[in-house]
């Protein structure tokens, strides 16, 4: 139970962020915020079940609390039960989605913490606008700033912290790449159209590195993306990697290699938790709002056009130009001074 002066709750706390991996990396500042606020308070994590392993890894949760992907009223039923059953006395929702303030007002905990919405404040007893007054602010500092709700300073948001190294699961698929060097692990996606560097840029980029006999990793696992990684291999200096990595095992990969590149997606904000250089490549978002968030051996690759950011709903040129448009060279060069 909190103690001290400024308690603002009685009771465990569960923080609500429900989706995607991306976005739960981000609210990593946000729970060691609480833990130095609140120390002895027990904190349960609640996300998709599909996010569960990466909920697992952040420091400071003491329990993941899994939910389908759809739900209908006998799963909302189900996770009142059990939630009711723990003594909740503080909901935070990082998300302040319409599922997740369902879900924060099934909670029944006597205090809720959310977003200003438009349609959805009913779910909370304490709102904060979700974004700071001074914008673009980061994703990472607008989620740590629901906690000063519950007293919590969020002026100075702290940097992520170490990955613990239990949490680096190996397999004998890492094992036979961890001797090469040098390499570059290559995400060959995005998980968004609009954030798709272009297979024909990938192809260029691994040929360039090929030349110089610096080792390609690629990974990538949706079917698109295999697809693009069998196309692009056949060469001793590229190695598939694509298919189903689990969290660990991707943290892993990255850890050991000397740069990484990627597009504005989950795995590049995975690999922001390792101390890999990264090479990041930003379209229709910008870096100050969703960048990585570290300061430390990162390299953004964006164009400044007028229409930056966008919906990602239509293109108004019909070429996605702030991705297509960033040459492999742009890209090369800022990869090459991270190679030992």
């Amino acid at each position: 139970m909190p103690s001290g002066p400024g308690v603002f709750f009685a009771g465990d706390a569960l923080f609500i962020r429900l989706r995607l991996l991306g976005d739960i990396v981000f609210t990593i500042p946000a729970v060691q915020l609480f833990r130095e606020r609140y120390p002895g308070t027990r904190l349960h994590y609640v996300v998709e079940e599909r996010f569960q392993e990466m909920a697992e890894l952040i420091p400071g949760v003491d329990r993941v609390i899994t939910v389908p992907r759809r739900r209908g009223i006998a799963e909302i039923l189900d996770f009142r039960r059990q939630v009711r059953a723990l003594g909740i006395g503080l909901v935070v929702d990082l998300h302040s989605g319409p599922g997740s303030a369902l879900l924060a007002w099934a909670s029944g905990a006597p205090l809720r913490v959310g977003y200003r919405t438009p349609n959805r404040n009913w779910a909370y007893h304490r709102l904060v606008e979700r974004f700071a007054h001074t914008r673009p602010a980061h994703s990472v500092y607008n989620q740590a700033r629901l906690l000063e709700a519950v007293g919590v300073d969020a002026r100075s948001v702290p940097a992520y912290p170490p990955i613990a190294p239990r949490l680096l699961h190996s397999s004998p698929r890492l094992d036979s790449l961890r001797e090469l060097r040098p390499k570059v692990v290559i995400h060959l996606g995005a998980g968004n159209r609009f954030r798709d560097w272009g297979e024909d840029h990938f192809s260029e980029l691994v040929k360039r590195l090929e030349s110089e006999k610096i080792h390609a990793v690629l990974f990538g696992s949706s079917p698109e993306e295999a697809a693009r990684a069998a196309r692009l291999g056949g060469s001793p200096f590229v190695h598939d990697l694509s298919g189903p990595l689990s969290v660990s095992e991707l943290l892993s990969l990255i850890s050991m290699a000397d740069a990484y590149v990627g597009a504005d997606s989950g795995p590049l904000h995975l690999a922001s938790l390792t101390a890999t250089p990264l090479v990041a490549l930003y379209g229709p978002n910008r870096s100050e709002v969703s960048g990585p968030w570290r300061t430390q051996a990162v390299a953004i690759v964006e164009l400044e056009m007028e229409c930056r950011p966008c919906s990602q709903r239509s293109c108004k040129y019909g070429t996605i130009a702030c991705m297509r448009n960033i040459s492999t060279d742009r890209v090369y060069e800022a990869v090459i001074p991270f190679i030992h």
